[in-house]
């Protein structure tokens, strides 16, 4: 075995220990914000989703006077590896509110879209993610363990920096009105109702 893949073999199977003592549960870190609306996803080829906003009831988080309101973006829900996807928890769609709110963040960083009082650092755009994850918990909507939530949260925080500084995507082409996001031959993935 070449030295190269010891590390990445003994990487692997810390994450694997750190995986098996998440299935036995724990509590989710306390909520500070609030989170509510629609949430809802359209398929465009493998891999590939577009969050449409809903003109209605829009996703919204908010949070000591701050509030995000995403816009339509490209997303792949967590960017969680495959090798992953079968733990409980950690599947890209898990808490896909939660990344959505995330990926929106990521975008208008990148994108220089960000201003005052909407301008937001990496480490609070993760925090948002942390607390988004809590309220999906708490209302019952995603599964509760306070060893995945840590973990994503570790994750983004250690691997997070290349993707908050990395070229700016640009939206999906003018959607013909997010209203009509469910006209026929749209594929809609899923629709999230928070209250």
């Amino acid at each position: 075995m070449p030295a190269g893949q010891l590390p990445r073999i003994a990487l692997g199977l810390a994450a694997l220990a750190l995986l098996a003592g998440c299935l036995d549960g724990g509590k989710p870190q306390e909520q500070r914000g609030e989170l509510h609306g629609v949430l809802l996803i359209k398929w465009v080829r493998e891999d590939r989703f577009v969050f449409v906003p809903d003109e209605s009831d829009p996703l919204t988080y908010e949070r000591g006077g701050r509030r995000i309101v995403p816009g339509a973006m490209f997303t792949d829900g967590g960017s969680i590896p495959r090798l992953f996807w079968s733990v409980k928890g950690l599947s890209p769609w898990s808490y896909g509110p939660a990344y959505a709110l995330h990926d929106w963040l990521f975008r208008q960083h990148r994108c220089g879209l960000d201003a005052p009082p909407m301008t937001y650092t990496l480490a609070e755009a993760n925090e948002v993610l942390e607390d988004a994850i809590g309220i999906l918990v708490a209302e019952g909507l995603a599964y509760g363990n306070a060893q995945v939530a840590s973990l994503i949260k570790g994750a983004v925080d250690q691997h997070g920096r290349a993707a908050w500084e990395g070229p700016c995507e640009p939206g999906p082409a003018a959607l013909a009105a997010a209203a009509t996001a469910e006209r026929s031959g749209d594929i809609i993935v899923g629709r999230i109702e928070i209250r």
